[in-house]
């Protein structure tokens, strides 16, 4: 069974204090409750298309890699403190040869290959989308609470050390989903308020309309 969740009546207050650019991009977001876990997606115009400027998508034909890593918290509207956390890594292997692409995910439990393809746009339309992601147990959000999502997303983070633990991590289970803690989430915080400490590409940090599940 699957229910939306609704949006909390206060958005009207929360979303022009994100209009200074050194603050996170509001996003309107699709919450829905399916079976036993929160999902989300992201709706147009909006997403994380933006990670890619055209500099960004032309290199997909010449880079051997590219990397779109995921972070997702979930926390009291009036507080900091997640309540769940979600980490993604996805990864686009470019195959010179063949001109193929070799799409990777990792998640928590491991990494797995999702498939083989040839045109960089199909490429790009999957770094990026945001469909039906579970981001949180149900049991995680009291009903009634109002909550809302926080993001960082990353394109290719330089620090190959960091992105082999964040992997370490999800193959141990102990990089965060669905659940709170994680050791991929340690400076989150700090990430989502100043993003001049990004160590990366380039970075976006989103942040949902408040929501609550109705009774």
């Amino acid at each position: 069974m699957k229910r939306a969740l609704v949006a909390a009546a206060l958005l009207s207050i929360a979303t022009p204090a994100l209009a200074d650019d050194d603050k996170p991009e509001f996003q309107h977001m699709r919450f829905v409750e399916s079976g036993e876990y929160l999902t989300v997606s992201t709706q147009r115009p909006g997403g994380i298309g933006k990670l890619f400027d055209a500099g960004a998508y032309e290199s997909l034909r010449t880079e051997p890699t590219c990397t779109v890593a995921i972070r997702i918290q979930i926390t009291p509207l009036d507080s900091n403190t997640p309540v769940a956390e979600q980490l993604l890594v996805r990864e686009a292997v470019f195959d010179m040869w063949d001109e193929t692409y070799t799409l990777r995910l990792d998640q928590p439990g491991g990494s797995k290959l999702i498939k083989k393809v040839k045109a960089h746009a199909e490429v790009l339309k999957w770094l990026t989308a945001i469909d039906d992601v579970p981001v949180a147990p149900l049991s995680a959000l009291p009903i009634d609470r109002v909550f809302v999502l926080k993001m960082i997303v990353q394109l290719n983070p330089v620090s190959g050390e960091l992105l082999a633990e964040v992997r370490r991590s999800l193959s141990q289970g102990t990089g965060g989903g669905l659940d709170r803690g994680g050791a991929a989430f340690g400076s989150f915080v700090a990430l989502f308020l100043n993003p001049k400490i990004a160590d990366a590409d380039r970075v976006l940090r989103i942040r949902s309309q408040p929501f609550f599940r109705p009774p």
